[in-house]
């Protein structure tokens, strides 16, 4: 009789196995749950829009970007109007200069024949008493000129420069004053660096 209800026993083992192999255990805590609800929420969740003050800020700095083109833009305008004004102010200058210079170049003619006159003067008393007066008058004359600007230029003893002197003469000299002027025949004058008559000069050469 035990050896049947053995066999029964196995019997019923057997029949609950299957039953076993299906049992399965659902965790029901809540915080799992929410956890697991979570995670779907992070895959699934779409981009998020910019926020109204995120517009404000990328207007912001776009403003900001085309008020620094604007400011450049207009440095780079008063930049040229200053070069431009410059270039004006220099060659109304020039012209200035030259069209002064070629007053003051006719003039010149009457200070050489006062210079010639006063080398031509007798040795009477009424020659001296004029020739007071002749030399008054061109050293007037002579002020005025230095006032405006007029230099004269007498480079006696100076080394020649074609540039600014015109040689008339050439005289022997000794080595050492080879290529320097000996003497000034007729004196020269400039208005800064312009050349409104070149002084007329000897220069020596070495014989």
């Amino acid at each position: 009789m035990s050896r049947k209800t053995d066999s029964r026993n196995n019997g019923e083992q057997q029949e609950l196995k299957p039953e076993e192999s299906e049992f399965k255990v659902d965790d029901r805590r809540h915080w799992q749950r929410e956890g697991e609800d979570d995670a779907g929420d992070v895959t699934e969740a779409a981009p998020a829009k910019p926020t109204i003050i995120e517009e404000y800020r990328e207007r912001a700095e776009q403003a900001e970007q085309k008020l620094h083109e604007y400011i450049d833009a207009f440095k780079q305008f008063r930049q040229e109007q200053e070069e431009v004004r410059v270039r004006l102010n220099r060659d109304v200058q020039r012209k200035v200069e030259l069209q002064f210079g070629e007053l003051v170049g006719e003039l010149l003619l009457s200070i050489d024949d006062l210079d010639l006159a006063l080398a031509h003067v007798g040795n009477g008393e009424g020659a001296q008493n004029l020739a007071r007066g002749v030399q008054m008058v061109r050293n007037k004359f002579v002020e005025t000129l230095e006032r405006h600007g007029i230099e004269r230029m007498e480079p006696d003893g100076e080394d020649f420069d074609p540039n600014t002197t015109e040689a008339i003469r050439m005289d022997s000299v000794d080595e050492d004053k080879d290529g320097k002027i000996t003497e000034t025949l007729r004196p020269g004058y400039r208005l800064g660096g312009h050349i409104i008559r070149a002084a007329q000069v000897a220069v020596g050469r070495r014989s």
